[in-house]
């Protein structure tokens, strides 16, 4: 038997390795999938380094290519001034031991690259790139950096085009038994909002906890949202669809700063797919079927938690709608769950949908009608502590609420101060992870 033993530094990349029996190209970065031969078969999977050794009399197998840490992609916002972009993005955050250090921005003028590099930033999450010309459209990307520089994670591309600073015009305005009043009209502080779902769904967007519009999405499953807003400042939204056989995706809330007098972007933005079964319970070594809607014509990850965790790739057709069968037979009775998560062929990946329960037993039972619409709000004596919009769970979004309102004395949203002392503060945040449902 022939075993090779590959270890790794700082950073994995997709090396040629060979021997004189057999020989593994490009490994991968992210799990899923698995190679195959007449003699062999090479399965990927997710695990940590600290799991150290495994041993026996005659060999010993060390953590190689299949073990390894990662970054999360920094989410961009980019917004452009006169001859410059202000560029802002999230922490990137490391996994399994990798530490990220610092950022660097790459910028272009055609979408996709070459993009020209600027030297480290440092641990910063935001830079200006100035410099620019105006009505010229600028792409850019951010990199995290690990302690050695290396990059470890890269952000999908943002664009924006800088514009001179309009001039100020002078509007008078009269009103019933006064004088005319004098008044100041600058650009307009808009949020623009671009987005990756399924055709013949909607997108609900909130603002800081508050709807704010519900978008159509297109036949391609593109949707865009621009709305001027009242004032310049720091806010929290939120995003779901709802696809056409009326499930629900996830949440997904982001935060971001909208400049006074301009047009700040999100670009990018993909919902979560839908996913759903045929069955809740499935008599084992029958089939059962999941299904949903992603992004049209994109591949669709499915995994199937059980004790040996499995990954399997469908796609969607071009409405979006995707499934997969699965044998039970390759499960242990007892409860699973499944979710999903769609990447499109030009590089833009989801997060993962919920995680869909079911059972491997002795019978099928089929789910009922299942539906993820927003749940009514519960009455004020039935809504637990810390579900601030009353949609019968406490997660995310409330927090985001609550983030909106902290430190603020008897806010416009009751429901924030949850112990009613008349402040929101570390009190209610501890309340609201003793109810939290995610």
């Amino acid at each position: 038997m022939l075993l090779i033993f590959i270890s790794f530094a700082s950073a994995v990349f997709a090396d040629e390795l060979s021997s004189s029996g057999f020989k593994v190209l490009d490994p991968v970065m992210f799990s899923g999938g698995f190679a195959s031969s007449t003699s062999f078969q090479l399965f990927s999977s997710f695990a940590e380094l600290v799991l150290g050794t495994s041993t026996s009399a005659s060999f010993e197998v060390r953590p190689g290519f299949l073990f390894y840490p990662f970054a999360s992609s920094p989410v961009v916002t980019a917004t452009a001034g006169a001859g410059q972009v202000s560029l802002s993005w999230s922490a990137s955050a490391g996994v399994l031991g990798w530490t990220v250090s610092g950022y660097n921005v790459g910028q272009s003028t055609t979408s996709g690259g070459p993009y020209s590099y600027s030297v480290s930033l440092g641990n910063v999450t935001s830079s200006t790139r100035t410099g620019l010309s105006n009505g010229t459209t600028y792409y850019f990307v951010v990199r995290a950096e690990d302690a050695f520089v290396n990059s470890v994670a890269t952000s999908s591309e943002v664009s924006a085009t800088p514009a001179a600073t309009p001039a100020p015009s002078t509007t008078t305005t009269t009103s019933g038994g006064g004088g005319g009043g004098g008044g100041i009209i600058s650009g307009v502080t808009r949020i623009s909002l671009k987005g990756r779902s399924y055709p013949g769904a909607t997108v609900t967007t909130l603002k800081d906890g508050a709807f704010l519009e519900a978008v159509p999405i297109d036949t391609f499953g593109n949707w865009r949202l621009d709305k001027d807003l009242a004032s310049a400042g720091t806010y929290t939204f939120s995003i779901y669809s709802t696809d056409r056989d009326n499930n629900r995706s996830l949440t997904l809330s982001f935060t971001t700063y909208v400049s006074f007098g301009q047009t700040t972007t999100v670009s990018d933005i993909a919902t979560t797919p839908t996913i759903v079964a045929d069955k809740s319970e499935v008599k084992f070594g029958n089939d059962i079927k999941f299904f949903g809607y992603a992004y049209p014509a994109s591949g669709v990850n499915v995994i199937i938690n059980s004790e040996e965790v499995i990954y399997a790739t469908t796609s969607a057709d071009k409405l979006g709608f995707w499934d997969f069968i699965f044998g039970s037979g390759n499960l242990e009775k007892g409860e699973h769950t499944t979710k999903s998560q769609f990447e499109t062929s030009d590089g833009v990946k989801s997060p993962f949908s919920e995680s869909l329960a079911f059972r491997v037993g002795d019978a099928d039972v089929p789910f009922g009608k299942v539906s993820r619409l927003p749940l009514p709000a519960a009455p004020a004596a039935a809504r637990k502590p810390g579900d601030v919009n009353g949609d019968g769970r406490v997660n995310i979004v409330d927090f985001s609420i609550m983030l909106f309102f902290w430190n603020q004395r008897n806010p416009q949203n009751p429901e924030a101060d949850i112990n009613k002392d008349g402040t929101v503060n570390l009190f209610d945040f501890s309340i609201m992870l003793f109810w939290w449902t995610g």
